[in-house]
């Protein structure tokens, strides 16, 4: 007798995904499938990219990060959502039901630290006693507590200003700050204006996490709705990276930045944003950042963050 097993479950639905005949059960749901969307996000390019038309309801959730999205996860208002290496973490100290089930892997231009070209910073150890921005909770405060580290510093060692990225720009181009933690077109935007990006020995390229709550996992037509949705948003960053003139451009219309920063932005990428099954690389890479998040007293008790990922989606992010 043959035992089926939920990944072998997986597996034929992924097989039925391709032929077609999986569509009767996405159709059969009672509830639409909860998805955290913000600017960036492959939702601001699913229509673009002919990925839009589910055969299920969608329901979009526009909340800012962090821990309203545990919380939304904790709540059931949250079904499918993506974060940083960090906020698993908190998840786990606090049992908020998610598992990690895709990774979206980071590049070197991706994070890096901004200094202004007037602060007279040229190494890291330079930052002691100086104000360095960033943004609580995510790859960013690891970005930097990991550079630190490396050159005998802690964050006891500078003046650390948390806030919202916008809020720290802001801050940075008045010159309130000497230097911010900054990724992807935030870096640009400050390098643009009066920042310098500061080369350093950190190797953290910064992965973001596709997780999924537990409840949505455990629902079969839930489970089948996920794993249409990361097809579908594999197949919209392969769009993306076929298509970056188009990407640009709406992405300027989106946030108001100019399109040929978003341009410099892809030409300067080390490889195109790709959404790819969990790897061992990726569960290292962020039980590193759990560990020295425990290690520099940020937690109160170290995590194992291998039971948080789950690996059962590889079927829909190879087809």
């Amino acid at each position: 007798m043959t035992v089926l097993t939920r990944r072998r479950l997986l597996g034929a639905s992924a097989t039925l995904a391709a032929g077609g005949l999986l569509a009767p059960v996405l159709t059969q749901a009672a509830e639409p499938l909860r998805v955290w969307r913000y600017k960036g996000s492959a939702a601001s390019y699913m229509s673009l990219a002919g990925q839009a038309d589910t055969p299920y309801p969608v329901q979009w959730v526009d909340i800012a990060g962090g821990t309203l999205v545990l919380e939304a996860l904790r709540s059931g208002s949250l079904d499918y959502t993506q974060m940083s290496e960090v906020p698993p973490v908190f998840a786990a100290i606090a049992q908020v039901p998610l598992a990690v089930v895709a990774v979206l892997p980071g590049a070197r231009q991706d994070i890096g630290l901004i200094v202004s070209r007037t602060a007279g910073i040229e190494r890291v150890s330079d930052l002691k006693g100086r104000s360095v921005s960033y943004v609580r909770g995510t790859n960013n405060q690891y970005y930097l507590i990991d550079l630190l580290n490396r050159a005998g510093l802690s964050l006891s060692d500078i003046q650390p200003v948390p806030m919202p990225m916008q809020e720290a720009l802001i801050a940075f181009r008045s010159g309130h700050v000497d230097a911010l933690v900054a990724g992807g077109i935030s870096a640009l935007q400050a390098t643009a204006e009066q920042g310098v990006r500061l080369e350093n020995a950190s190797l953290f390229l910064g992965n973001t996490l596709i997780a999924a709550r537990h409840g949505a996992l455990e629902d079969t037509v839930k489970r089948a709705q996920i794993g249409d949705f990361l097809r579908r948003e594999r197949a919209t960053w392969t769009w993306v990276a076929t298509h970056p003139q188009v990407w640009a451009e709406h992405s300027a219309s989106l946030t108001g930045i100019a399109a040929d920063l978003y341009l410099r932005q892809f030409r300067e990428r080390d490889r195109p944003v790709s959404l790819e099954a969990i790897s061992e690389p990726a569960i290292r890479s962020a039980q590193h950042v759990a560990d020295t998040f425990f290690e520099n007293r940020l937690v109160r008790q170290r995590v194992d963050v291998r039971p948080l990922w789950q690996d059962d989606f590889k079927p829909f992010l190879e087809a």
